[in-house]
């Protein structure tokens, strides 16, 4: 993959600081009391210049996450297709939380929630978001699967572990939330080592759907 060019970089750091300046707005006044005026003058720029970067406040609420999804997605794709998907995949989401400063990660996690909290509109978005990204994750991990595959997939069967390893991201996204939600008193290095213990025990056998029901 090449690497991002110095605008890309500059453009990356600019919606990442307007990101953060709108989390901070939206944690203090609450989200639907914040208007993109606010988060505008607030990141010191004009209206104009935000609009630039996102459409709606409700995209730089959800950003972060967006652009999480995306890096997950690269790192499962760029994995061996005979990698077994679950294995894919955990390998991607450790790699991603290495990468977190995780105090600061489960501090803005902490407020995103309670933002979300605050309005039912944005929860609903985020029950969108959160779809699309699995949907997202899983067309990965159906794509490398096709891939390995030696011979015909029948349409029953593509439907069929489609709907399986969607399934498993929304698994592995729950597992990782419950644990990382309720594990505040351990040390970052303590908390990798419950996630990954975690993951682990509830890794599936192998996967294999040619004689499910229909």
């Amino acid at each position: 993959m090449p690497k991002p060019t110095l605008r890309e970089l500059s453009r990356q750091a600019s919606r990442q600081r307007i990101a953060d300046v709108a989390l901070e707005l939206f944690f203090e006044r609450g989200y639907d009391a914040t208007t993109v005026e606010e988060i505008a003058t607030a990141a010191g720029m004009s209206e104009r210049t935000f609009f630039r970067y996102f459409a709606t406040k409700d995209e730089a609420f959800f950003s972060t996450a967006a652009e999480d999804t995306a890096a997950v997605v690269e790192m499962v794709l760029s994995r061996p297709v005979s990698e077994a998907p679950w294995d894919a995949l955990q390998y991607a989401v450790e790699q991603k939380l290495n990468e977190l400063d995780q105090e600061a990660e489960y501090e803005r996690s902490r407020r995103y929630q309670a933002i979300l909290a605050g309005s039912s509109d944005l929860t609903a978005h985020q029950y969108a978001r959160m779809s699309e990204s699995q949907d997202r994750v899983g067309e990965a991990l159906w794509s490398r699967w096709a891939a390995a595959q030696d011979r015909v997939i029948s349409e029953a069967e593509e439907a069929d572990m489609r709907l399986v390893l969607r399934a498993l991201v929304g698994s592995m996204l729950g597992v990782l939330s419950e644990v990382l939600m309720r594990s505040e008193d351990r040390t970052p290095e303590a908390r990798m080592a419950l996630v990954r213990a975690t993951l682990d025990a509830i890794r599936p056998g192998r996967l294999d759907i040619g004689g499910a029901p229909r």
